[in-house]
């Protein structure tokens, strides 16, 4: 009986500890030190150094981006990816026929190299990505990398990437309409034959 007395002692007077720890901050709050409704409320990006040289490439965890316009259609990112989360379908291009720079992916890189394929898909899943940077080093012409770092000149660091949705953290690179705009001349190019 002594015992259960005991426990209902302890049960009481740690209750009453942690309420009492709790008044006590509830009493000593400053303004503006709460819970944030995240994501509506954020922090705001602190101005002073907290420990991120740009010379370091993955210090933190930024995203993949793709410059399209240098993108050739190789698929080497895609072989290159761990974990599959880029996916990429092109159409090659017949050399013959109309001029196909109406689609928007045909043409010359920056680099001088000549785009032989139309890529029609090209989606990366950040939600599956692991951030290793694997397909960054095989691309030829350079248009897969991660934000910030040493490419901050071409893609600036973002402070967060969350969504409400998993969805939208899919990003689509390839340009709207490629694969009908394709198709269509294809079409055209094979009823003048």
């Amino acid at each position: 009986m002594g015992r259960y007395f005991k426990d209902i002692w302890e049960t009481l007077t740690s209750l009453l500890t942690g309420m009492g720890i709790t008044w006590v901050h509830m009493l000593r709050i400053k303004k503006d030190n709460v819970t944030l409704q995240y994501p509506e409320e954020k922090w705001p990006r602190p101005e002073r150094n907290i420990g991120y040289d740009h010379g370091n490439y993955n210090v933190i965890r930024s995203r993949l981006h793709v410059d399209m316009d240098d993108c050739i259609g190789c698929l080497k990112c895609e072989r290159a990816c761990p974990v599959d989360c880029i996916k990429i379908d092109t159409i090659k291009v017949p050399e013959r026929g109309k001029d196909i720079k109406e689609v928007g992916h045909v043409g010359i890189t920056s680099n001088g190299t000549r785009k032989a394929m139309v890529v029609t898909r090209f989606d990366i899943d950040m939600t599956e990505c692991c951030y290793c940077n694997l397909c960054v080093y095989p691309c030829p012409e350079e248009c897969i990398y991660m934000t910030g770092g040493p490419n901050a000149k071409k893609h600036p660091i973002d402070y967060e990437f969350s969504e409400h949705d998993r969805s939208e953290l899919v990003y689509r690179f390839a340009k709207p309409g490629s694969k009908d705009g394709i198709e269509r001349i294809l079409a055209e190019q094979k009823a003048e034959s």
